[in-house]
């Protein structure tokens, strides 16, 4: 199990130059992934985000590249040209609207394409090999980072599962009490409003019955204890469940939200509320996980 947050870090040299490789990654409902890339390396995007994606698949994720280049690795091409025509047109400028500044060859490199670097595609080609391992130990180092936040997330939600599967127990104790409570209750009312009324017993226990089973939990109890044995299995495993484990706590929320509408008693009632907080909490904590 891991967590979506991380952060992976890893430098080295390839034959062109030397490489800074940040990862990071936070919460999200899917998988987005955003690379910033070094102009020269923009022909590798596809390959940085395929190999990401063998390995995450779910979470914000940025991958940041600086990248340092060799002096000798590099030829840079100056374009006479295009800056003659450049030069020109500075000039004719200033001529028009009577500058008092002339133009100057810093003007000139600032508006671009004048001064560039021979690129060739076939040395990014090989370049590749050299940068590939250096992506993998990143990706790696990222993924143990989530590994060990996964592993404090594992921890707090089995506990907290144990925490509910006790209130569950508790709450499943209390509901045979629901026919006792019904039948004082409406002995009560009786004697409040016809304290000289004769008691039927045959016409009390069919009312008892009748808010007895429109009030029974026993089936939300079976699917509550069934969501928590599923929850307790997928946090033993190692794959992506954190989309799974958002259902069950939906589910274990409405079973929940049903035994309170139900039970009118004090002490379950008192669970209740407990048992939704509990849920909140491995809400906050599911959230992180992939």
């Amino acid at each position: 199990m891991r967590s979506m947050t991380g952060f992976g870090y890893v430098e080295g040299a390839g034959k062109l130059g030397f490489y800074k490789i940040y990862l990071k990654t936070l919460n999200h409902r899917f998988l987005e992934l955003n690379c910033r890339v070094p102009r020269e390396m923009n022909m590798w995007e596809d390959k940085i985000r395929n190999l990401v994606k063998e390995d995450i698949s779910r979470g914000k994720v940025e991958v940041r590249i600086e990248f340092e280049p060799q002096e000798e690795a590099f030829s840079i091409e100056a374009n006479v040209v295009l800056a003659r025509s450049y030069w020109k047109a500075l000039q004719k400028i200033a001529q028009e609207l009577h500058l008092l500044q002339q133009p100057d060859l810093f003007s000139l490199l600032q508006v671009g394409e004048i001064v560039q670097v021979k690129e060739e595609s076939s040395r990014w080609e090989e370049e590749w090999e050299s940068f590939y391992p250096l992506l993998k130990q990143a990706i790696q180092s990222l993924i143990f980072y989530r590994e060990v936040e996964g592993r404090h997330l594992r921890e707090d939600l089995l506990f907290w599962s144990k925490e509910l599967e006790r209130l569950t127990g508790e709450v499943e104790n209390k509901a045979p009490l629901v026919h006792n409570y019904y039948r004082d209750k409406l002995l009560q009312r009786i004697k409040e409003f016809l304290p000289e009324a004769k008691i039927d017993e045959a016409l009390l226990a069919q009312e008892v019955i009748f808010y007895v089973e429109k009030s029974d939990i026993n089936e939300e109890i079976v699917r509550l204890k069934a969501h928590i044995n599923r929850m307790n299995k997928l946090l033993s495993q190692d794959k992506a469940i954190g989309r799974e484990l958002e259902f069950i706590l939906q589910e274990m929320n409405r079973e929940v939200n049903t035994v309170g509408s139900k039970s009118c008693q004090v002490e379950v009632s008192s669970l209740v509320v407990e048992m939704k907080t509990i849920i909140e909490k491995m809400w906050e904590q599911v959230r992180n996980v992939e």
